[in-house]
């Protein structure tokens, strides 16, 4: 039974933080307008984090052939200045590791069984019913299917290292999407102990990222809309604010991006993320919204 329990929480629990990477590699140009809160230090600013121009030579080669085949030359790649074979790297490790595709029947069952057994699964403070719950299980096992599919096999006892060192280095080559991210993978290898321990190192990673961050929003990079809602959703690089996180959100799913987001997962989100606002903090957020998503109106990566 405690394994249908973890594969359900593993599925329910499927996170946004790095579902929505491009495999574009970006222009390193230096930002010189403002972000997302305020002005934004340029590329080669000593307060920027650093940043190396991308090879010419990108990943296309390697994008349609299994992850498992493709690893050890996309490292060779990466180390070698390629910022698309490191974005690569960085999205398998973060989203993809333990993969397997588990279809609709299979599901079913496990719902089954766990509400036999009094298994409860919750959303927030709210227990989720067995057809929520089914239908929640089936949205991101599709979501996964999507972007997964040329990834599955990887079986690393602990990826979280290396999502965040491929990340990193998509990073500093200039890939956009990669500067998005960041600063959602820049923690995930600190305990409580650390924040003590680690204090300088943290704060430093956290300006580290937030200047990625805004940089690539700079850009132009839709995904930088959506990590801006999650950091202001759940106060990690910024204070907790509900209407500039639902601001960035809806920002977000006016641009063409969004569709890399399944429609019932985006509105959900949108539903919650408004949940906390009266109609005239919406309205605002919307309004605002409709200014910032002009930024990020290309479909692909900058």
């Amino acid at each position: 039974m405690r394994w249908i329990v973890l594969a359900l929480a593993a599925i329910a629990g499927a996170a946004l933080l790095y579902r929505h990477i491009a495999t574009a590699p970006g222009a390193a140009d230096a930002p010189t307008r403002a972000g997302a809160e305020g002005a934004m230090a340029p590329a080669d600013s000593p307060h920027s984090p650093p940043t190396a121009p991308p090879s010419m030579q990108a990943a296309s080669d390697l994008d349609d052939r299994p992850f498992v085949e493709a690893r050890a030359e996309l490292e060779r790649r990466a180390e070698r200045g390629d910022a698309r074979a490191a974005a690569r790297l960085g999205r398998a490790f973060a989203q993809c590791n333990g993969y397997v595709p588990v279809d609709d029947a299979q599901l079913e069952s496990w719902v089954v069984e766990a509400t036999a057994r009094g298994v409860v699964f919750n959303e927030g403070d709210h227990p989720l019913g067995p057809d929520a719950l089914l239908a929640r299980l089936k949205a991101n096992q599709a979501q996964r299917a999507r972007d997964c599919a040329n990834a599955g096999g990887i079986d690393e006892k602990d990826p979280r290292p290396l999502a965040f060192r491929w990340t990193e280095r998509a990073a500093a080559l200039g890939d956009a999407d990669a500067q998005a991210l960041y600063g959602s993978l820049a923690f995930a290898t600190y305990s409580a102990r650390s924040a003590i321990v680690d204090a300088e190192e943290l704060r430093e990673r956290k300006r580290i990222a937030r200047d990625y961050l805004e940089r690539s929003l700079a850009r132009g990079d839709a995904l930088a809309l959506q990590q801006m809602y999650l950091h202001h959703a759940h106060g990690t690089l910024y204070p907790e604010d509900a209407e500039a996180a639902y601001r960035y959100l809806y920002a977000y799913s006016l641009t063409p991006r969004s569709v890399e987001l399944a429609p019932d997962a985006l509105a959900r989100l949108l539903d919650e993320a408004a949940a906390p606002l009266d109609d005239a903090a919406r309205e605002r957020a919307r309004s605002a919204a409709r200014a910032l998503a002009a930024c990020c109106m290309s479909p692909g990566a900058p």
